[in-house]
C-alpha cells in the first residue's frame, strides 16, 4: 500500500468522528483538518501510483479511485453514509 509501518491504524484513528489532529507516518507536523488529511493521503498514493495511465473514457485518474476506495474502506458505515461525509468534505474544499 503506501509503505509504512501501520498506515491503517493512522488512518482509521483519524477518521473517527471528532479527531482534530494526526499525523501520517513519516511526517512531522500534524495536520490539523480532514482536507489536509486527505490531501496528504493522496499524495502518497498519487506517489506509488504516479506511472498508471488514465483511461480515456475515465473520469478519475487511478490514484485519486484508490484514495477514494481506501477512505470509503477505513472510514466504514456503508455507501450512503460514506458519500454524506465525502460530500461535506468536498464541498467545504470548494
Amino acid at each position: 500500500m503506501i509503505g509504512h509501518n501501520a498506515p491503517i491504524a493512522i488512518v482509521i484513528h483519524f477518521l473517527q468522528a471528532g479527531r482534530k489532529r494526526a499525523t501520517l507516518p513519516g511526517m512531522e507536523e500534524s495536520m490539523t483538518t480532514t482536507i489536509e488529511f486527505i490531501t496528504a493521503l493522496f499524495c502518497q498514493v498519487d506517489d506509488q501510483l504516479a506511472g498508471l495511465p488514465k483511461h480515456p473514457e475515465a473520469h478519475l485518474w487511478p490514484s485519486e479511485v484508490v484514495t477514494v476506495g481506501l477512505l470509503h474502506a477505513l472510514k466504514g458505515g456503508g455507501n450512503r453514509p460514506f458519500y454524506r461525509w465525502l460530500t461535506v468534505r468536498r464541498e467545504s474544499a470548494v
